[in-house]
C-alpha cells in the first residue's frame, strides 16, 4: 500500500493537547531515574545512564524511543476520535476514526478498533499511567494490556488502580527495564482483585467468552490452525483427541503428531476412528466423500504442471499438493471477458452470478480498504458507482470491472460518503475522502493493491469504466442516494461498551452476593477433652 498525503494532513490531528493527561505530563521522574531528550519527547533514563559505555546507552535510548513514538500513535488515535466526535452527526464516530486510523497507519480494523480503546482508556482513565507510556517507560504492547484488564473497573476505583499501576511499573535503582507480560498481569490482577473485586470477577467472566480459532500459513503447504478455548473445553477435545492417538495400530508408520493431526480431521468428519495415512475411513471406503462438506476453490493460471495453482483463503501451493488435489478436483473455465461485460444480461442484474463472485474474491483476496485484512469470501461485493434500482442503465454495472470486495463496515463507510474510491486503469484502488469525511482533504490518495491469487488479472478489460469511476469519485458520487444522512442503527460503540461494563459489574456484584449468602458458615472450633490436632 502507497499513500501521497500532503504534509500538512498527516500531521494535524496529532497537534491537539488533552487537559486531562496534562496533569500526568508535569510529574517529575521516579527516584534515581531523570529525563533524556529524544526526538521529539522525553525520555525516562537511569540516573547511571551517563556512566555507562556508548552501546549500552545506545540500545536503552533505541527501545525507550521505539516505546515513545508508540505512545505517539495512542495519542493520535484520541485525536481522531476528538475529530470524529465533534464533526459527525450521524455516524459512530469511533468506526470514522477507526478507518481513518487504519488508512494511515496500515491497520486492520480490529487493530484500529483496539487501538482506540486502549487511547481512550489511557487519556481518559489512566493519566499517570499514560505519562510512563509517553516517555517512553512502557510500550504498545503494556498498554493494551493494562487498558484490557482495567476495562471493566468502575470510574470511581480507577485514581486508585491508576495510581497502584504505576507504582507497580515505575522504574526504580534495581528495575531499568519495565516487568514482562507475564509479571504484568500479575500485578494487575493482584491490585483489581484487592480495589475492585467485583470488577476483577467481571473480568474473568469476559475472559471466558474470549474464545476463537485461528489459521496462518506456514511453509510447505501447511497451516497453523491454533485454538483459544475456555479450560474444560481445551481439556475435553485433548482427552477425545488423546483416546483417537491411543487407538492407533502398533504397527502404524506415523509418529505421534501425525496421529493427532490425523485424531483432528476424524473429529471434523465425525468419525470414531483414525483415518488411514491416505486420509481414508479404514472400513468405509465412501465416507470420506460422504462426510466432507466443504469446497475448496482453486484457481489456475494456466502454468504447465500445476505451476500456478493457489488455494483460495491461503495462497499459491506446490506443484506436489496441486497434484495430490487434481485427483478429486472438478475443473472450471470462465471467459473474463464474459464476467467483464457491461453490455450482457448479467450486468444489468444487482446480484453477481456465482462465476463473476468467484473471480472477484480471487481477484481482491481481502476487503480492499487501506489496511483491512477482512478476508473476501466474507465481504460484500460492492458497485464502485452504485447501482440504479430503479434505472439499472443509469448506475454502476455488475461486472468484474465495476465490482470491489469491501467489508461491511467500510462499505458502509463508503456507501454513506465517509470515503470514495476507484479501480484505476492498472487494477489499483484508489481511495479519496468523500464529502461526509469528518476532516476532508482533497489531496488524499491513498492507492491499495489486490493481493487475492489471480490478482495479475486485476486490470480492468474495459478502461473506460475506470475513467468513469474516477469521475464519480472525484465528485463525491459513489456514496448512496442517501449519503450523509443516514440515521444510527444501533448506539454508538463508547455507549455501548459503557453500558457493557455496566451491566457485567452487575452481574458480577451479583454472583459475589449470591456467592456470600450461600458460602457454609464456619464451624466453631471446640477444644474437647482428649481432643489432638491433625499433625498437617
Amino acid at each position: 500500500m502507497t499513500s501521497d498525503h500532503p504534509a500538512n494532513h498527516a500531521t494535524t490531528p496529532s497537534s491537539a493537547t488533552h487537559s486531562t493527561a496534562g496533569s500526568a505530563e508535569q510529574m517529575g521522574p521516579p527516584p534515581g531515574f531523570t529525563f533524556e531528550a529524544g526526538p521529539g519527547a522525553e525520555l525516562l533514563v537511569p540516573e547511571a545512564y551517563a556512566r555507562w559505555d556508548p552501546v549500552q546507552q545506545r540500545g536503552y535510548l533505541a527501545r525507550r524511543l521505539v516505546n515513545a513514538a508508540e505512545g505517539r500513535t495512542v495519542e493520535y488515535a484520541y485525536d481522531c476520535v476528538r475529530i470524529a466526535s465533534d464533526r459527525e452527526q450521524y455516524r459512530d464516530p469511533w468506526e470514522s476514526a477507526a478507518a481513518m486510523i487504519g488508512a494511515s497507519m496500515a491497520l486492520s480494523r480490529h487493530g484500529a478498533t483496539r487501538l482506540i480503546s486502549t487511547a481512550v482508556e489511557f487519556i481518559e482513565r489512566l493519566p499517570r499511567t499514560a505519562a510512563l507510556l509517553r516517555n517512553g517507560w512502557i510500550g504498545l504492547l503494556a498498554a493494551h494490556t493494562i487498558a484490557e484488564e482495567t476495562a471493566l473497573v468502575d470510574d470511581a476505583m480507577m485514581p486508585e488502580i491508576d495510581r497502584r499501576i504505576c507504582e507497580g511499573l515505575a522504574p526504580t535503582r534495581r528495575r531499568t527495564h519495565p516487568p514482562r507480560p507475564g509479571p504484568l498481569r500479575k500485578m494487575l490482577s493482584k491490585n483489581i482483585n484487592k480495589y475492585d473485586p467485583v470488577g476483577a470477577d467481571a473480568r474473568a467472566e469476559a475472559s471466558r467468552r474470549e474464545v476463537d480459532v485461528e489459521t496462518a500459513p506456514l511453509p510447505g503447504d501447511r497451516v497453523l490452525l491454533s485454538a483459544t478455548l475456555t479450560v474444560e473445553d481445551a481439556l475435553e477435545i485433548s482427552q477425545r483427541l488423546e483416546s483417537l492417538v491411543r487407538s492407533a495400530d502398533r504397527d502404524d508408520p506415523r509418529s505421534t503428531g501425525q496421529l493427532r493431526a490425523a485424531g483432528l480431521l476424524a473429529m471434523s468428519r465425525g468419525w470414531t476412528c483414525l483415518p488411514d495415512p491416505d486420509g481414508e475411513h479404514p472400513g468405509d471406503p465412501d465416507a470420506q466423500a460422504a462426510a466432507r462438506r466443504v469446497v475448496i476453490h482453486a484457481y489456475d493460471d494456466g502454468s504447465e504442471d500445476n505451476r500456478g495453482v493457489s488455494l483460495h483463503g491461503f495462497g499459491p501451493i506446490t506443484r506436489h499438493t496441486a497434484d495430490q488435489l487434481e485427483r478429486s478436483a472438478r475443473r472450471r473455465i470462465d471467459e473474463l471477458e464474459t464476467l467483464a461485460d457491461p453490455e450482457s444480461a448479467a450486468a444489468g442484474r444487482y446480484t453477481p452470478t456465482e462465476a463473476l463472485a468467484r473471480f472477484c474474491r480471487g481477484r481482491d483476496g481481502n476487503c480492499v480498504f487501506p489496511g483491512c485484512q477482512g478476508r473476501a469470501e466474507h465481504a460484500d461485493l460492492d458497485h464502485i458507482i452504485p447501482f440504479d434500482h430503479d434505472d439499472p442503465a443509469r448506475g454502476g454495472r455488475t461486472t468484474s470491472d465495476d465490482l470491489a470486495c469491501l467489508c461491511r463496515t467500510h462499505h458502509r463507510l463508503k456507501t454513506d460518503g465517509v470515503w470514495s474510491y476507484f479501480r484505476d486503469v492498472d487494477g489499483t484502488y484508489v481511495w479519496l475522502h468523500g464529502p461526509n469525511h469528518p476532516a476532508p482533504d482533497t489531496g488524499t490518495r491513498i492507492i491499495t493493491t489486490p493481493s487475492g491469487p489471480i490478482a495479475h488479472l486485476a486490470a480492468p478489460r474495459h478502461p473506460e469504466s475506470s475513467r468513469r469511476q474516477q469521475e464519480a469519485a472525484e465528485a463525491g458520487r459513489t456514496g448512496g442516494s442517501e449519503s450523509g444522512t443516514t440515521q444510527r442503527r444501533r448506539p454508538y460503540l463508547r455507549d455501548r461498551r459503557r453500558a457493557d461494563r455496566a451491566r457485567r459489574r452487575e452481574r458480577a456484584r451479583q454472583r459475589l452476593e449470591d456467592a456470600a449468602r450461600t458460602a457454609p458458615a464456619a464451624r466453631p472450633q471446640v477444644d474437647e477433652p482428649g481432643y489432638e490436632a491433625p499433625p498437617f
